[in-house]
């Protein structure tokens, strides 16, 4: 439904460190890589999409890109001192990412994870739920890949992993919220009717809830989870090379 392409600072700090690091961003979606940069960090995304990262680069010059997928990078070992993975950790296979992770980690390196779901549970939102659903039942579950992170707390290449979340509320005025429902998956598939009806019910729950001019807010919820690798379990010695990293496109 919603869109939240941002993590609060301290939730990003929590997950990267305080420290000026090499950060190695598994995907290109969102706004990570920019606040990445601005937090001080050398910033490389890795993301399959050459076009999403030619866009990338050709705003963001000063953040290195490279074409390639979260199983299989082409990188030497030791080359990074963060990597961060945000709402797609699901869409790999765990063992392969997780041993190329590592291997490409500097000894005592880090990783990071997050995913951000919406809270169901508020009353307004159960409601706009229902009228969803009714056009489209499998838009707004709670199916965000979050059961994928327990390959991390199980994985040998990664140890003591802490976790914690942190509660977010954005706000959303009438028109977005309706633009939201329009552009859910599946939505695409629905008569004008439909679609006019649906945004119909979702406006009048909206200013039945809403304390016009502040607009309603979506609950949400940014877990994360943090580890140090353990390299001890990788079959070949890791050799760190130089600090210096140029990857063009």
């Amino acid at each position: 439904m919603a869109s939240v392409t941002a993590i609060p600072p301290a939730v990003l700090e929590w997950l990267t460190g305080s420290e000026r690091a090499s950060v190695l961003l598994i995907g290109a979606a969102g706004d990570y890589a920019p606040m990445l940069a601005r937090a001080g960090h050398v910033v490389t995304v890795a993301d399959p999409d050459p076009t999403v990262l030619s866009l990338l680069a050709a705003h963001r010059s000063w953040i290195h890109v490279v074409a390639a997928r979260g199983e299989s990078l082409p990188f030497d070992p030791c080359c990074f001192s963060v990597i961060l993975a945000v709402q797609n950790f699901h869409t790999f296979a765990p063992g392969l990412a997780l041993a190329e992770w590592a291997r490409v980690l500097r000894p005592q390196g880090r990783i990071g994870l997050a995913y951000l779901t919406r809270d169901n549970s508020v009353p307004w939102v159960q409601k706009l739920r229902r009228i969803v659903q009714g056009y489209l039942p499998t838009a707004m579950t709670s199916d965000y890949g979050v059961e994928s992170v327990s390959a991390l707390v199980g994985s040998t290449y990664f140890r003591q992993v802490e976790k914690m979340s942190h509660r977010l509320w954005l706000a959303s005025t009438r028109a977005q919220l309706q633009a939201s429902a329009r552009q859910a998956p599946g939505a695409d598939e629905l008569s004008l009717d439909q679609l006019d009806a649906m945004s119909e019910q979702i406006g009048v729950l909206y200013d039945e809830y809403a304390r016009v001019p502040d607009p309603l807010h979506l609950p949400y919820q940014i877990q994360c989870w943090r580890a140090q690798v353990d390299q001890s379990e990788l079959t070949a010695s890791l050799i760190p090379g130089d600090d210096h990293l140029s990857i063009s496109l």
